[in-house]
C-alpha cells in the first residue's frame, strides 16, 4: 500500500517537471508584398491595411514567439507598420522587431520579430546581400534566472528569401547565396542552436544550394537539418501534398500566384544541437507543419475543396493574405547550459560578451552609448596584447595565437574604463 503510494507520488512530480518545460513556438511566413505596391500588386488587389487585419487574426491564434518573415516591402517603416498593426494590437504588446537592413537596396527585405518577454536581441548581420539580404539575427532567452547567472541560451536565425526561378542561371544564384552564408558560419563558428529559414525557391532536396544546407562539406557542426526529414522532388509530386506551402489559389489573380498547392518553397531547417537539445533548445517531435495544409490541397486551393485543418477564419485570413502558407515548429527549453559550451554572457546593460572563448571574442553593444569607445585585451601580467576601436556590433576578434588562459577586456569609455574576465580555452 505505502510502496503503491509512493510510487504515485514519484510519478506525480516527474510528470509536473516535464510538462513544466517552456516551449517556444516559431513561425516563418512570405507574406506577399506587405506594404509594397507595383503594377500587378496594388493598392486595390493587396491593400497593406487589409493584409495587416489577416495577419493580426493568424497572429492572435498562434502567437509565435519568433516571428521571420520574407517580402517585406522595403521600407523600414513598413517593419513599423507591420509591428504596430498587425503584431502588437489589442491585449499583444509584447512584440519587439530586429533592426532593418536593406544593403542590397531590394524591393523586399526580410525582418525578424520576437515576444520580448522571452527573448532580447545580441545581434545582426547580414551574411549574404547577392540579389537582396539574407539576415542572421541572434535571441539570447530569457531564463527567470538569467539576472542571476547570466547563464543563458542563444539562438540563431537565418533568414533567407532565395532567388526565384528554374534555370541554370537561377539556381547557381542560390548556390551563391547560401554559400555565402555557410562560409560566413562556419567562419565565425556558429554552432548551437541555429535555425535556416525563409523562402528557398527550390524545386527538390536534390537542388545544390539545399544540399549545402543539409550537407556543408567545410564543417559538418553547422549542417542543418529539415524536421520532417522529406528529402525528394517536391514540386508537382502528389506524395509531397501534406507539405506544399505554395500556391493558395486556383484561377487568376493579378498579384496573387495560382495554380494550387504544388511547391514547397518555405522552410524551417534546424541545427544538429536542436535535434538533440544539447545546447538548451530541442526541436518537438511533430511540431513542424504548414499551417492549412491537410494533404488534399494538391493542385487545389486552400479553401475548395473545404478545408477544416484550422478554425476557418484562420484559412480564410491566410487565403486573403498571401500566396504562401506559414510554416511553423516548436522548440523545448531543456536547460540553460554552463559556460563549458560557451553559451556564458557577461552583461553590463548596453554590452554582452561570450566570457568563455575558442577562437573568437563576439562582443555586443549599444552602438548609439559606446560610439567611439576602445576595446583593449590584456593577459593576467598586464601586457595590452590588442587594442581596437569599436565599430559595429558585433565586434569580433579573432583570438588566434592566444594561448588558453584568463584574460582581461578593457572598456574605455573616454575617461572611464570598466575591466571584464574572459577565458580563453
Amino acid at each position: 500500500m505505502h510502496k503503491k503510494l509512493f510510487l504515485t507520488v514519484l510519478l506525480s512530480a516527474f510528470f509536473v517537471t516535464a510538462v513544466a518545460k517552456e516551449t517556444i513556438l516559431v513561425m516563418n511566413y512570405n507574406l506577399l508584398f506587405y506594404g509594397y505596391y507595383t503594377s500587378f500588386c496594388t493598392p486595390d488587389n493587396n491593400n497593406v491595411e487589409d493584409k495587416a487585419e489577416y495577419l493580426h487574426t493568424i497572429i492572435n491564434h498562434f502567437r509565435p514567439d519568433i516571428f521571420t518573415v520574407n517580402e517585406l516591402g522595403k521600407y523600414e517603416e513598413t517593419a513599423d507598420h507591420l509591428l504596430e498593426n498587425a503584431l502588437n494590437v489589442g491585449d499583444i504588446d509584447f512584440y519587439e522587431r530586429a533592426g532593418y537592413t536593406n544593403t542590397a537596396n531590394s524591393s523586399l527585405v526580410n525582418m525578424l520579430y520576437f515576444n520580448k518577454n522571452k527573448f532580447g536581441m545580441v545581434s545582426q548581420a547580414v551574411p549574404s546581400n547577392v540579389i537582396r539580404d539574407i539576415n542572421l539575427y541572434k535571441l539570447y532567452y530569457k531564463s527567470e534566472d538569467l539576472e542571476y547567472t547570466q547563464d543563458t541560451t542563444f539562438v540563431v536565425c537565418v533568414v533567407a528569401h532565395l532567388k526565384a526561378g528554374s534555370s541554370s542561371s537561377d539556381q547557381e544564384l542560390r548556390r551563391v547565396m547560401v554559400n555565402n552564408v555557410m562560409a560566413y558560419l562556419d567562419h565565425f563558428n556558429y554552432e548551437g542552436n541555429v535555425m535556416f529559414m525563409g523562402d528557398f525557391n527550390v524545386n527538390s532536396s536534390f537542388e545544390e544550394s539545399y544540399q549545402l544546407m543539409i550537407d556543408y562539406p567545410e564543417n559538418p557542426d553547422i549542417r542543418f537539418n529539415d524536421p520532417i526529414d522529406k528529402p525528394g522532388q517536391w514540386w508537382n509530386n502528389p506524395d509531397m501534398a501534406m507539405h506544399h506551402t505554395q500556391s493558395t489559389r486556383t484561377g487568376y489573380h493579378p498579384c496573387f500566384v495560382t495554380g494550387g498547392m504544388d511547391d514547397r518553397y518555405d522552410f524551417i531547417l534546424v541545427s544538429n544541437d536542436m535535434l538533440t537539445g544539447y545546447s538548451g533548445l530541442k526541436y518537438v517531435e511533430d511540431s513542424y507543419m504548414a499551417v492549412g495544409q491537410d494533404g488534399l490541397r494538391f493542385n487545389q486551393s486552400l479553401v475548395d475543396p473545404p478545408n477544416f485543418s484550422q478554425p476557418p477564419e484562420i484559412i480564410s485570413a491566410m487565403y486573403n493574405f498571401s500566396d504562401h502558407l506559414p510554416v511553423i515548429l516548436e522548440l523545448e527549453v531543456t536547460e540553460n547550459l554552463s559556460s563549458d559550451n560557451c553559451n556564458n554572457i557577461e552583461t553590463i546593460n548596453y554590452l554582452y560578451f561570450n566570457n568563455i572563448a575558442k577562437e573568437y571574442l563576439e562582443i555586443f553593444y549599444n552602438f548609439e552609448l559606446l560610439l567611439n569607445s576602445k576595446i583593449r585585451i590584456v593577459d593576467i601580467l598586464g601586457n595590452e596584447l590588442k587594442t581596437t576601436n569599436l565599430s559595429g556590433s558585433p565586434q569580433i576578434i579573432n583570438l588566434c595565437g592566444f594561448a588558453p588562459g584568463l584574460y582581461f577586456l578593457v572598456l574605455e569609455e573616454g575617461k572611464s574604463r570598466k575591466t571584464y574576465k574572459f577565458l580563453k580555452i
